[in-house]
Parts: C-alpha cells; sequence; structure tokens
C-alpha cells in the first residue's frame, strides 16, 4: 500500500507512470492522464491547472484542502499541480522528475495546440482563396463583381466595412460599400491622399498611420488598404474597417488579403474587358449610339420597368429628310458623316437617363424613360432645332432636317409592339406633313396599319 507522502520508487517511477500519458489525444484527456499518472506515484487527491486557452483546463479532485505545489511552463501562463499540504516537501528528485514531465508533456502541448491553430489558419485561407475564386471564376459586368468582390472579402476577414475605390479622372472613386453599422464614405478621395499610403497599382496590403489624411476620407477606424492594379491604367482599393472579431489584422491576414486583392484585380480586369465586348456587340461604330440590338434590349427593359412602377414612357422616332440625296449628290462619305454628326449631337443633348439608338438607316430611336408624351415632343422639337440650325462643313455640304414622331405609354400602347408602332405612324405622318416637323401620335396604332407610301420618306 502507497503510503501518502512517501513516493515509492522516487524518481524513476514518476517517468514510469508518465511514460503511460497519451500525447496526441485532447488536452481534457492529456490532463486526465497527468493526474493518474501523479496519484499512481504519490496517492490521495490531486488537481492540475493549465491555462489553455480559450478555456483553462482544470482536471482532478476539488481544492479544497489541496494547494499549488508544483509549477511547470505550458500554455498562457503555464500550469500548477495541486497537491496534499504534506507533499510540499517532496524529495528534490521526485519534484524535479514531476516538474519535468509535466513540463515535457504541455510545452508539446503547447507546440501541438501552436502547428493546430497555424493548420486551421491555413485551410481557412485555402478555403477563403477557393471561395473567391468560385466566386469570381464567372465572368461578370463591371458593376456586379465590383460588389462581388466586396462581399466577398469582407465576409472572409469578417468587417463591420469595406468600400471599393477605382480611379477616374485623376481621383479614386467609391464604387461599392458594403457596410453592417451604416458607415459612410468619401465619394471621391484625391489621388495624391491615396499616393501618400500606398503606391499606384497593386503591392502590399498597408495599415495607414494614424495621422494619414486618408483617415478624414474613411471612416476612422479604418484597417488596412489593399491596392489593386486592375491593368490598362485603372488603379482601385480595398479598403477594410475593423473586424467583428476586434481581431487586429496579422501578418497572414496581410498576406492572405494581397492574395485575394491580386485575384480581385484580375476578376475586374476581366468585367472590363466583357462591358468592352458587350459595349461592342450593343454599340454603332458608325454614331457611338446603340445598335438596333441595344435598343431591342433597353425597350424591352424599360418598358417592364415602366409597367412594374406605373411610369410613363416615351418612344421617339425620327430621320434625317431626304437622306438619299445626300449620299447621291456627295458620295457615301458625306453621308457617313452627316450620320456620325447626328449621333454626337444626340449624345450630348439628353440627360443620362435617356438612350440613343440607330434604329436603322438614316433613323434613330430615343427612350425617355419617366417622361411624359407632351415633354417628350418638347426635347424632341428640341433636337429638331439642333438639327436644323448644324451648318454646312466641307464634309457635309449641306445643312440637314429631321422628322419625329412620339409615342408615349400607356396613352398610345400597352405593349413594346404598340409602342414602336404608334410612334412609326406618328413618324410617317410628320413625313407627309412636310417633313423636319415632331407629330405625336393619337393613341394606340392598329395591329396593322394602313398601306403607307414609302417613297415619300
Amino acid at each position: 500500500m502507497t503510503v501518502v507522502g512517501a513516493p515509492s520508487g522516487g524518481a524513476s517511477a514518476v517517468v514510469h507512470a508518465f511514460a503511460s500519458v497519451p500525447l496526441h489525444e485532447t488536452p481534457e484527456q492529456v490532463a486526465a492522464a497527468c493526474v493518474e499518472a501523479v496519484r499512481a506515484v504519490l496517492g490521495g487527491p490531486v488537481r492540475l491547472t493549465v491555462a489553455t486557452a480559450p478555456v483553462p483546463l482544470a482536471v482532478g479532485d476539488t481544492p479544497d484542502g489541496l494547494a499549488p505545489v508544483i509549477r511547470f511552463p505550458g500554455p498562457g501562463e503555464g500550469g500548477q499541480l495541486w497537491l496534499m499540504e504534506e507533499h510540499e516537501h517532496l524529495p528534490r528528485s521526485v519534484r524535479s522528475a514531476l516538474t519535468a514531465q509535466l513540463t515535457r508533456i504541455w510545452l508539446l502541448q503547447e507546440e501541438r495546440s501552436a502547428q493546430a491553430a497555424e493548420l486551421d489558419r491555413l485551410r481557412f485561407q485555402i478555403a477563403s482563396m477557393q471561395q473567391v475564386a468560385r466566386t469570381l471564376a464567372v465572368v461578370r459586368g463591371a458593376d456586379e463583381t465590383e460588389r462581388l468582390v466586396l462581399d466577398s472579402v469582407g465576409e472572409v476577414f469578417f468587417a463591420w466595412w469595406a468600400a471599393l475605390y477605382r480611379t477616374e479622372d485623376g481621383e479614386y472613386i467609391c464604387r461599392a460599400v458594403r457596410s453592417l453599422r451604416g458607415e459612410s464614405v468619401a465619394y471621391a478621395i484625391p489621388a495624391r491622399v491615396v499616393r501618400a499610403v500606398v503606391a499606384p497599382g497593386g503591392g502590399a496590403p498597408v495599415i495607414p498611420p494614424e495621422d494619414a489624411e486618408i483617415r478624414d476620407h474613411v471612416p476612422a477606424e479604418v484597417a488596412v488598404i489593399a491596392p489593386l492594379d486592375i491593368g490598362e491604367g485603372q488603379a482601385g482599393l480595398l479598403i477594410l474597417g475593423r473586424r467583428m472579431t476586434d481581431a487586429p489584422y496579422e501578418a497572414h491576414d496581410i498576406a492572405l488579403l494581397r492574395a485575394l486583392a491580386d485575384s480581385s484585380a484580375v476578376a475586374l480586369r476581366n468585367a472590363d474587358l466583357l462591358d468592352r465586348l458587350r459595349a461592342q456587340a450593343t454599340i454603332d461604330p458608325l454614331t457611338g449610339c446603340h445598335n438596333r440590338r441595344g435598343f431591342d434590349e433597353l425597350i424591352t427593359l424599360e418598358f417592364a420597368r415602366a409597367l412594374r412602377y406605373g411610369r410613363p414612357l416615351a418612344l421617339v422616332l425620327f430621320d434625317i429628310d431626304h437622306f438619299k440625296r445626300v449620299n447621291d449628290d456627295y458620295g457615301h462619305e458625306a453621308g457617313d458623316q452627316a450620320l456620325q454628326r447626328i449621333g454626337r449631337t444626340i449624345r450630348h443633348a439628353f440627360r443620362a437617363t435617356d438612350t440613343a439608338s440607330r434604329y436603322g438607316g438614316e433613323e434613330f430611336a430615343l427612350i425617355f424613360p419617366e417622361t411624359p408624351r407632351e415633354e417628350s415632343a418638347r426635347l424632341a422639337e428640341r433636337l429638331r432645332v439642333l438639327i436644323e440650325s448644324m451648318l454646312p462643313t466641307e464634309e457635309v455640304p449641306r445643312g440637314l432636317t429631321a422628322s419625329f414622331g412620339v409615342a408615349s405609354y400607356p396613352d398610345d400602347a400597352g405593349s413594346v409592339a404598340e409602342l414602336i408602332r404608334a410612334a412609326d405612324r406618328a413618324l410617317y405622318r410628320a413625313k407627309t406633313l412636310g417633313r423636319n416637323r415632331v407629330e405625336i401620335a393619337q393613341g394606340p396604332a392598329p395591329a396593322e396599319p394602313a398601306e403607307r407610301d414609302d417613297s415619300i420618306l
């Protein structure tokens, strides 16, 4: 029978007892095995406490009547072996052996915990990069890609807010904001303010100094800024705020953010290319207006919006009077120059919400969202005067005029096809009444329009 306070076998017994402690189990299981090993050597009640994170361990008997006899290094602030008071005078060899075994085991546990944490970080980084890569793998337009980039990066770092800026006319313009608490950011940041913190284009993310001027343009708790090299002279910024976990952005976070910023820059570059290709597919290269395909897409979209919200929508069709004579008298190059002049005039004459399309040949279409018929007729008259006022040039040696037909939803049509028919009939009436004038539709046009004489066009 083992007598409390008189360990049998001395230091060798300690080594033998601790040899059975499993080193690759959970901290709770390792602690319980350590307690059993001490009991096998000393007998009596035993308690072991270790400052593991996030929750400290306490295994064994209650602390009543026990005292922390042996302290050893380990996780956090280390650990303590609690024994009966008479064990405070253990033989030095036994005390040293217990301290050595507990130190060996718990320093190894601390190393394993650090390795596990690092492995978890690596897994998280890989999963984050895979998630962002999957999200950005599909090429989308710039607006949608900007939102996806911001949402993806913001979620990876649990940021309270995030903002994406892109260069435009010497400034960094805010293109997307993600805020969980309603933080507001500046619409534009001067390029000099950005250059004081990060180099233009790509590079390592930085944590701006507390006195950096950029903090005057974004919430003061801005945590990290990642530059973006979008290519073709385009630069950008990903700005992240404080994290919901209050954890700082450490070196491994900065490395992950740089990798995600590089991937995001590639996605934005591809999105810009897609937008340019889409524009080329829907823009008439001669006039700079939308082509017929672009018109079909826009009128369908705007009509659906007008129908959904019960708002007016106007369509104006017009064509250049006697355009065939321009080609016949001065050549097709002069005709092209005339179309280009008309295109420039249209693009600079109306609101950003209005759209102009080359409907076919010398015929154009104007879409005026949320605009009543009478107001659209006034806009058409203004354009008619502008065209009539254009002076002859060396390229186009004669003046130009145009005839206009105006129709609107819901006054003249209940569908896209009806709207186009109504505007076309109004245009035809403007031609028959002498050209160089604006005519307004007179209610819905019949499904089968009356036969007309196209020779007057």
